[in-house]
């Protein structure tokens, strides 16, 4: 008679055990109703998680976030990972974020937090965009705004037509709004090429939609451009990539040579 009872009691423990675990992994899989974001590693990540602890480590880690539409935005990838219990994801080794217009950004260091889809390192990072690369140190983005921003150092050459290259430098930040093709550059912002020298406070870079090449910059505050000898200066300056034309604006002052002038009058216009 009591074995029998104990057998039920035993019966209706592990049943009671059993509810316990299905109702906490559902509370996790639907918590904040999160997704979209798809989580995947080497293994049954799901049970992983479940069992997870700061001194867990993963290994092929990867995150991917979709759009409205349900269409992959982005992928977020390291060959080892550390999950703390408020979900927030250390990504260690060979750290990738794929954009969904084929830009890579490279780390070897990245801490992701699932409230609202924040990154930052404190890493240097490479930008590969189709026709650009972007080099600088530390970096924090918002992935369901399509926004990265690089902290400082920050270095871009990009490609003109005819295989001419360009070189753009600042001391940071760098701010990437990938969906709108724009890059704004801040602080002793400069621009090297074979025309001459561009220098501002602020710089605005646009690129074209479909090519992704740089189509125009934008320059603000203390606009410098020099070309040999020949030295202008203005409050703003718009420079056309493809033509090496530039307008300036507010209360330019330029010196010419004489040997420059014909020149000059061709790519600068007030």
């Amino acid at each position: 008679m009591k074995a029998g009872v104990r057998a039920q009691n035993l019966t209706l423990m592990l049943l009671v055990a059993g509810f316990a675990a299905l109702t906490a992994g559902l509370i996790f899989s639907l918590q904040r109703g999160r997704p979209p974001v798809e989580v995947t590693s080497k293994g049954n990540l799901r049970e992983e998680l479940l069992k997870s602890s700061q001194d867990q480590k993963l290994e092929e880690f990867s995150l991917t976030g979709f759009d409205d539409t349900g269409k992959k935005a982005w992928n977020l990838k390291g060959n080892a990972a550390k999950i703390d219990p408020g979900q927030t994801v250390f990504l260690d080794e060979n750290v990738t974020l794929k954009l969904k217009d084929a830009t890579v950004i490279h780390t070897d260091h990245v801490q992701w937090s699932q409230e609202g889809g924040a990154l930052k390192t404190d890493s240097p990072v490479k930008v590969d965009h189709e026709n650009a690369t972007v080099t600088g140190t530390g970096a924090w983005g918002r992935l369901e705004k399509s926004f990265i921003q690089l902290n400082r150092n920050i270095e871009m050459v990009f490609h003109q037509s005819a295989g001419k290259i360009s070189r753009l430098t600042c001391a940071g930040p760098l701010k990437i709004y990938f969906k709108d093709n724009r890059m704004i550059f801040y602080r002793n912002v400069k621009v090297v090429d074979e025309r001459g020298v561009l220098k501002a406070n602020r710089m605005d870079v646009f690129f074209d939609p479909d090519q992704k090449k740089v189509t125009q910059i934008i320059a603000v505050g203390n606009v410098v451009i020099q070309r040999g000898e020949d030295v202008s200066r203005s409050q703003r300056a718009t420079y056309t990539v493809a033509t090496g034309a530039v307008r300036l604006e507010g209360n330019p002052e330029i010196t010419v040579h004489k040997e420059s002038s014909a020149v000059l009058d061709a790519t600068l216009r007030n």
